[in-house]
């Protein structure tokens, strides 16, 4: 037993955990990979319907391009990032409670998949959309 301890408490150059924590270069994450991390995520989350586009059209969207990370914008500052978000959202659910789900999935997926630290998540509803009722033929 006491060996199978040492073994575990191991320190050497070739432990797992020293190479994995040792730095031996930059890693940088380009913000189109943040903006797409946070659209999947966001689209994930029950009540939103769509993402909104951010006034001002990239090349992509005119070109016809669709983009995952439309409605996403990103300010990363000293390995801190912050997000904007505009999204459509079911008319028939709690807005606010979908916006503050957004906020909370949006951070913890970035920052455990980066790494890097979010400091803000500012949700947007740009727009809101709703099923019209079918009418029924038969009246």
């Amino acid at each position: 037993m006491n060996e199978e301890k040492n073994l575990s408490t191991d320190n050497s150059p070739h432990s797992p955990t020293t190479t994995e924590s040792e730095v031996i270069g930059e890693i940088n994450i380009a913000p189109e990979i943040i903006a797409t991390l946070a659209g999947i995520t966001t689209m994930r989350i029950s009540g939103i319907t769509g993402m909104a586009g951010i006034p001002s059209a990239s090349l992509g969207t005119i070109m016809g391009k669709r983009e995952i990370n439309k409605g996403v914008k990103v300010e990363i500052k000293d390995k801190s990032i912050g997000l904007e978000i505009s999204v459509v959202v079911d008319i028939d659910t709690i807005l606010i409670d979908v916006a503050r789900h957004v906020q909370h999935e949006v951070k913890k997926v970035i920052e455990m998949k980066t790494g890097m630290t979010i400091n803000k998540v500012d949700i947007n509803i740009r727009e809101v959309s709703y099923k019209e009722k079918e009418e029924n033929p038969g009246s």
